[in-house]
């Protein structure tokens, strides 16, 4: 037997070729029905695999205005309560973010809705108080400020003037 007799067969173009042709090849005893339950086996984990992975990602999306919370009230610590530019336009974009993400939440769970996570409701409940956390610790911060006007002193020029009932004409002249 010389080398002349061993080359290599490139006329098969793909590997499903290869595989059917293989069975001529196979030494005694080798059997490819073990390979085809092992690929099947892989083709369901994977399966599992890509729906564990959606369902990750669901819950990532669903916690993340809650775990941007201890960051925003931070923020909010070191913004202080002076009433400048600075800390009114980080307490305006703290308000605005969260109220853009409330009216746009099923968008935002568009891309995961599939057969394999299921229903989204508890996702959506929780994405939905996490946001509104972080309204509440914006309108917080505005209250602290002192721009929310919640005190009778605040609406005074909304009140009507008193109207006087009775005049007195005598006065403390006793000398």
């Amino acid at each position: 037997m010389s080398l002349s007799q061993w080359r290599i067969d490139s006329s098969h173009a793909s590997r499903a070729a290869r595989t059917a042709d293989s069975a001529a090849y196979s030494p005694p005893g080798f059997s490819n029905v073990g390979q085809t339950v092992q690929h099947h086996v892989e083709a369901e984990q994977s399966s599992d695999q890509q729906e564990h992975l959606m369902k990750k990602r669901a819950w990532d999306v669903a916690m993340g205005p809650g775990k941007s919370l201890p960051m925003n009230m931070f923020m909010m610590y070191m913004a202080g309560r002076s009433i400048s530019i600075f800390p009114i336009m980080m307490v305006a974009m703290m308000l605005w973010r969260p109220l853009k993400a409330l009216f746009s939440v099923n968008s935002t769970f568009k891309p995961l809705e599939h057969e394999s996570t299921g229903s989204l409701l508890p996702h959506k409940l929780v994405f939905l108080l996490g946001n509104c956390g972080v309204v509440a610790l914006a309108i917080y911060k505005i209250h602290t400020m002192g721009l929310l006007p919640n005190y009778d002193s605040d609406w005074l020029e909304f009140v009507p003037e008193a109207r006087r009932i009775q005049y007195t004409l005598v006065g403390d002249l006793f000398v």
